[in-house]
């Protein structure tokens, strides 16, 4: 007898197999592992078409639904394999910009390393999804499951790794405009959710659920999902007033662009002189408008050498200052005595002081430093490209501009939600991030980064200026407008009145408490799960009883 007829079987036919599924309100069929291998596979590549530069987004909600029918299987080795597939499939192309300066191995790892976050995921969803079937309420569960998995990837270890999150695939679609009221965790458990949906959906439209569940059953959980895209597009923003007095800065984002670095020597000898190019440009245009300036930011790693220790770049910068009549924000590295290194972000006023100073305070691991560096150089040499450590900052970085409070995050920090939180709670009107993109040659690493960026002003409720040495540098509303934008390996600048906001979006409101609440909701529901002993899919026989089911069928 097949596992399908087994299952079909559970809904009307004699035996343990009906006993065992006896007031369970859903039946499922198994699915059987080539088939699961398939939908892994798809379910993956499906995600990586929802980000940036495809922006394929309403994909997303259907690689999760792959991924869910994929680990309902009769065996736990079986989801296992197809969620490591899955997250394959997603990690391994998405971080493909480590490869870069990397090399193939490490890129690799940190895909593999990425995808066993997906493996934990589909081994908890399926846990819940055996026992309980497709419901309301284990689709609940399993969405909720999602959102703590993801925050645990965006966490542990050494801060996480949060690229790749569902909310960064939602930068073109209309639910982002809940993202200022449930913040990325709620927009992860949404679409989580309409994955879900989808599965129960597709799975009763294809006959593969039973015991009074119906073809036609299918029908309303596919419409619910239509219908909350459809919803979202006329949710409105909340209530976000701008500070008394001037309610705009007028700024300009300067992307100096350089030739394509050397990924051995990671060396950038014509930054600087790219970028006070490009910062003339820009004041000669907006002066030749009649307009004037009232920020000039360069991007991450502008300087070179740090303009505190070198009197010829630091009086250059203070004559672009004076050019445009508004102080500069750039970037630099700074060494530190004990051989360290901090990434700095300074305010260069025009009278050549320095006004402000920021330390990156998330470091990428293995990227920006090397965690127990004696162990690592055992499995790559690569480890030695980062010669020098770079060490983290204490304090959120919000400079004063003209009484106007701006953020400063650098790089991989717009992607953390604790951070622009940070700067939010500590006074910022406006986030301005600083990246050096250059670092990741033409992969689509730029393009995601400044989708993070605009999904991070909408949920924050502030303007982002977003500027990269070679690209891509934007300036995004609180709204998600794109105000100015500069492509990839291009020399220019973004110019806007950037608006001010200082309301607090329910989003920034609620802190951690969204992934902390539904963090717990879905553990709670794995363990009232394996608490009840009824099961939506029947469990693998042993071979004994395989063997026994044959001869009672020969004697039949």
């Amino acid at each position: 007898m097949s596992s399908t007829t087994r299952a079909v079987r559970t809904d009307g036919g004699g035996g343990s197999v009906h006993r065992r599924g006896r007031g369970v309100r859903d039946q499922v069929v198994p699915t059987t592992l080539l088939p699961a291998v398939v939908l892994a596979v798809l379910g993956g590549l499906a995600a990586i078409a929802a980000f940036p530069p495809y922006d394929l987004w309403m994909l997303l909600p259907f690689a999760i639904a792959g991924l869910n029918a994929a680990v309902l299987t009769r065996r736990w080795q079986a989801a296992a394999l197809t969620s490591l597939l899955w997250g394959l499939a997603f990690f391994v192309p998405l971080t493909i910009w480590a490869k870069t300066y990397a090399g193939v191995g490490p890129w690799l790892a940190l895909g593999a390393f990425q995808a066993l976050y997906i493996v934990v995921y589909g081994l908890l969803a399926r846990a819940v999804l055996v026992r309980r079937g497709i419901t309301l309420g284990s689709g609940i569960v399993v969405a909720a499951l999602w959102v703590g998995v993801e925050t645990l990837r965006s966490t542990v270890p050494w801060g996480g790794l949060s690229w790749g999150s569902v909310s960064f695939a939602l930068s073109s679609s209309p639910l982002l405009n809940l993202g200022p009221w449930i913040g990325t965790a709620g927009l992860s458990f949404v679409v989580a959710l309409l994955g879900q949906f989808l599965c129960g959906g597709i799975l009763a439209l294809l006959g593969r659920r039973h015991r009074g569940v119906t073809g036609l059953s299918g029908v309303w959980p596919m419409a619910t999902v239509i219908g909350v895209v459809i919803g979202t597009m006329v949710v409105p923003m909340p209530k976000n007033p701008p500070p008394t007095g001037d309610s705009t800065l007028t700024v300009a984002g300067v992307q100096g662009n350089m030739d394509r670095i050397d990924p051995e020597s990671l060396e950038m000898p014509d930054i600087f002189p790219h970028q006070l190019e490009a910062t003339d440009a820009a004041t000669s245009r907006v002066a030749g408008n009649g307009g004037s300036l009232d920020l000039v930011v360069w991007p991450e790693d502008s300087t070179g050498w740090d303009p505190r220790k070198d009197p010829a770049r630091g009086q250059a910068i203070t004559s672009e200052a004076q050019k445009a009549d508004a102080p500069i924000i750039l970037g630099t590295q700074t060494p530190t005595d004990d051989g360290g290194r901090y990434n700095n972000s300074l305010l260069w006023t025009q009278q050549g002081e320095v006004d402000g100073v920021y330390a990156k305070r998330h470091p990428v691991p293995f990227g920006e430093y090397i965690p127990y560096r004696s162990f690592f150089r055992t499995l790559s040499d690569k480890v030695d490209l980062i010669s020098s450590d770079m060490k983290a900052g204490k304090e959120p970085g919000v400079f004063d501009v003209d009484g106007h409070g701006v953020g400063i995050l650098i790089c991989f920090e717009i992607a953390y939600q604790d951070l622009v939180h940070d700067v939010v709670d500590d006074g910022a009107q406006v986030i301005v991030v600083q990246s050096n993109n250059a670092l990741f040659g033409d992969s689509d690493e730029a393009i995601q980064q400044v989708a993070e960026a605009k999904v991070f002003a909408v949920v924050s409720g502030r303007s982002v200026v977003h500027v990269s040495t070679v690209g891509q540098s934007a300036i995004f509303t609180p709204e998600g407008r794109t105000l100015d934008y500069q492509d990839h390996w291009t020399q220019g600048s973004v110019v806007a009145d950037v608006p001010l906001r200082t309301g607090i979006t329910p989003a920034v409101a609620a802190g951690h408490w969204p992934e902390i609440v539904l963090s717990g909701l879905g553990l709670a529901g794995v363990l009232l799960a394996g608490a009840g002993g009824r099961r939506a899919v029947a469990p693998a026989r042993r071979r004994r009883d395989r063997a026994a089911a044959t001869a009672a069928g020969g004697r039949g």
